[in-house]
């Protein structure tokens, strides 16, 4: 019957037939071959400080980049092969073409300048569809590919000032304006000379970003849309107090002449002169010698007057004020702005065609564009919503678009936008979670899109704006392929006024269940800087990743009056700070205290310049919550910082004196309790070596033992061996303090 249950017998003369077959099978059929073992995939590398160190630049991912042509619709991208050599190649039906259109070492070839290694274009633009326009120092060339050589069409001499050179090309590569000698010159083709200054000095500085490059201020020379008229920045420095430079590579030490105007001194004189190259006249333009302002964001009107923005020296009034250019007149004040923290114009107007302005203001809460009338008036809110434009990319043709980067509704995102320019419309053209850095084509109909999120790597594409599709660009391998990489994650916690706070940890690779591991808590917290993005690696450097694939948790925290937030986030520091930046960070080690992976009596911090002097606060308020620190570069008094920063922050000490007192780190050395490792540059003109000499002369006082290590010569930011060198001292430092102890050194 189907079905029933069989007896023991049956079952067991079934067996024994089962059994029977098998074995006649298994001595008829051939062997069967032992499986081939399939080969092991090859173990990660590990990621080390000393690899990244001894790699460089090899280890950052190359991404093509777009050249628009004349018109601004056709493009070329420039890619970069495995071993650095860069090409560049057309687009065209929808990609990007194999065959290359120019090679580097072709175009460098051109003007005459040996590789030494994978070739690279320097600064190059497309004049026509044949004609490639190249800036090499202080050289103009212009280049057909294919032929032999360029044609030399602009030359100067080499600046002889530190730092970035001071020159400003004229549309249309009409001329060029540089300082040489503390003077303007100007230099046309044909190898013509002109000097347009004569009184420049040390002390009296033509062409500089004034104001110690405050207000987004990176320049001083500015040139006219159509090239006539040059402005030009002279600061009278003579009434700053000297400092005390000195130069540590010559035997004896020699002086270096220089200046430094610390919180409530007067500072630098600054007017604005305008050079007239129909008769080469310069004139000034019109100002009271006897008012302490801001001159900053300088830009020329299509109709060539002159506007910029005067700030007073409280910085909570500002007014943009326009000029004729061909005499200096003042013509008009087109707007006021006062906030009773502070006001700081980072932007100048962006004129549209028929006179009308963009501005950007915080006037509403966020950071937003604002259409105003050629006379000033207020027109509309252009840009809207709970977020801070971050960048404008530019207007359409017919002036009916803008097209800007903002975060939306997430801080840590930025994305694409467009915006009526009638305030009637804002819509977010990416939407993929994440981080997009876009370039607009000239006529406004294509963006060069780079996007990446915590979890993907960046790639970068070209996206047509009419219709939202796109053009994937070719990536180049992956260098970082081979390596074991920390796990990123990202948290949110509450400031006491439940402020919503971003966080980021970067976890060891292969983290088991119930290991618990040192951390490094990484800060800077100041204004300007945001260090928590969803990006690819969170935006963090690739030492501090190597930090936490060697076994750290990695974690950073955008405080209270960091940017991006609106300005009252922004704001609330005033007047105060080192107070709420240290509360919301030692928020973030109550959050890591709690997590599983975290051992508690092993967290470190470090910070560099603004992130040096949080280091310090949060050690001094929490005595004993961090079981060591490295402080690099740290403003120690704020009485001892310059006046421009300072003061927006702070006001000026006469009139904030108790607030000096409280944000000082001087007074709260007795408090330090744990290893302290403490570095600066001794030539460091931003963050003057005093800060650190005074907390050392503090500890000293105090009986307090810490490390303390110059650097010679060195200035704000550390470059090349010594940069090196302190990275690996600060590895060995943690070592010491958070991997070799079952508990921190006191």
């Amino acid at each position: 019957m189907i079905g029933a249950p069989m007896t023991v017998s049956e079952r067991t003369a079934l067996q024994l037939v089962v059994l029977w077959f098998s074995h006649v099978a298994a001595a008829q059929a051939p062997p069967v071959p032992p499986p081939t073992p399939t080969p092991a995939a090859p173990a990660p590398t590990p990621l080390t400080l000393a690899t990244v160190l001894a790699r460089g630049n090899e280890l950052q991912m190359a991404l093509p980049r777009t050249l628009w042509l004349p018109g601004g619709h056709s493009a070329v991208v420039v890619r970069q092969s495995a071993d650095g050599r860069e090409t560049m190649h057309r687009v065209a039906d929808g990609k990007v073409a194999d065959e290359v259109l120019v090679d580097a070492a072709a175009l460098l070839a051109a003007i005459g300048e040996k590789v030494e290694g994978p070739a690279r274009f320097p600064d190059v633009q497309w004049c026509d569809d044949k004609t490639l326009r190249i800036a090499a120092g202080p050289r103009l060339y212009r280049w057909q590919p294919g032929q032999p050589k360029a044609e030399l069409t602009l030359e100067w001499t080499e600046p002889d000032l530190d730092g970035e050179p001071l020159q400003a090309i004229a549309p249309g590569d009409a001329r060029v304006a540089w300082v040489h000698k503390h003077q303007v010159w100007l230099a046309e083709p044909g190898g013509k000379l002109r000097q347009l200054t004569f009184d420049g000095s040390q002390d009296i500085v033509y062409g500089n970003a004034a104001h110690r490059a405050e207000f987004g201020i990176t320049r001083g020379l500015f040139w006219s849309k159509d090239g006539r008229f040059l402005c030009m920045s002279r600061e009278d420095q003579r009434n700053i107090a000297a400092y005390p430079y000195q130069d540590l590579t010559r035997i004896p030490p020699v002086h270096v002449h220089g200046r430094y105007p610390m919180a409530g001194s007067t500072h630098a004189s600054v007017t604005l002169l305008v050079c007239d190259t129909a008769d080469y006249g310069v004139h000034v333009l019109q100002n009271d010698p006897a008012e302490d302002v801001y001159w900053t964001n300088v830009t020329f009107a299509n109709d060539n007057t002159l506007v910029t923005a005067r700030v007073n020296r409280g910085q909570d009034q500002l007014e943009l004020v326009r000029y004729d250019a061909a005499s200096g007149r003042k013509l008009a004040t087109l707007l006021r702005e006062h906030d009773p923290e502070w006001v700081e114009p980072e932007h100048g107007p962006t004129f549209l065609p028929d006179g009308r302005f963009l501005w950007w203001s915080p006037r509403s809460g966020h950071r937003h564009l604002w259409l105003h009338g050629p006379d000033g008036a207020e027109q509309a809110q252009v840009t809207k919503g709970a977020f801070d434009v971050q960048k404008l990319l530019g207007v359409s043709a017919d002036a009916k678009t803008v097209w800007f980067q903002a975060s939306g509704e997430d801080p840590r995102q930025l994305h694409l936008f467009a915006a009526k320019i009638d305030g009637t419309e804002v819509s977010q053209v990416t939407r993929e979670r994440g981080t997009h850095r876009a370039e607009l084509s000239p006529d406004g109909q294509w963006a060069h899109v780079v996007w990446s999120n915590v979890e993907t790597r960046p790639s970068a594409r070209l996206l047509d704006l009419a219709n939202n599709t796109s053009i994937a660009l070719p990536q180049g391998p992956d260098p970082l392929a081979p390596f074991a990489l920390p796990t990123q994650r990202q948290f949110q916690i509450k400031a006491e006024d439940d402020t919503v706070l971003y966080g980021h940890v970067a976890l060891p690779p292969g983290l088991a269940d119930g290991q618990k591991c040192p951390v490094l808590l990484y800060v800077y917290g100041g204004p300007h800087v945001q260090l928590v993005t969803d990006q690819w690696f969170g935006g963090a450097p690739l030492w501090l990743q190597a930090f936490a694939a060697e076994g750290y948790v990695v974690c950073w925290l955008d405080n209270r009056g960091t940017p991006n937030r609106g300005i009252a986030f922004e704001q609330v520091l005033h007047r105060r700070l080192g107070v709420l930046e240290v509360q919301d960070q030692l928020r973030a080690v109550e959050w890591l205290q709690q997590q599983p992976f975290v051992d508690g009596a092993r967290i470190g911090v470090h910070g560099w310049s603004y992130g040096g002097y949080l280091t310090l606060r949060l050690m001094l308020a929490a005595p004993t919550t961090f079981a060591c620190g490295i402080s690099g570069a740290p403003v120690t008094d704020w009485a001892m910082y310059e006046t421009g920063y300072t003061e927006r922050y702070m006001d000026s000490p006469s009139e904030n004196a108790a607030g000096y007192r409280g944000s000082s780190c001087l007074p709260l050395v007795e408090r330090l309790e744990r290893p302290l490792l403490l570095v600066h540059g001794t030539d460091d003109r931003t963050v003057m070596w005093v800060h650190t000499l005074a907390f050392v002369d503090r500890c000293i006082e105090a009986g307090k033992q810490i490390d303390y290590f110059p650097y010679p010569t060195q200035q704000h930011g550390l470059r090349g061996k010594d940069r090196a060198h302190f990275l690996q001292r600060m590895h060995g430092f943690l070592a010491r303090q958070l991997r070799s102890a079952d508990k921190p050194e006191k």
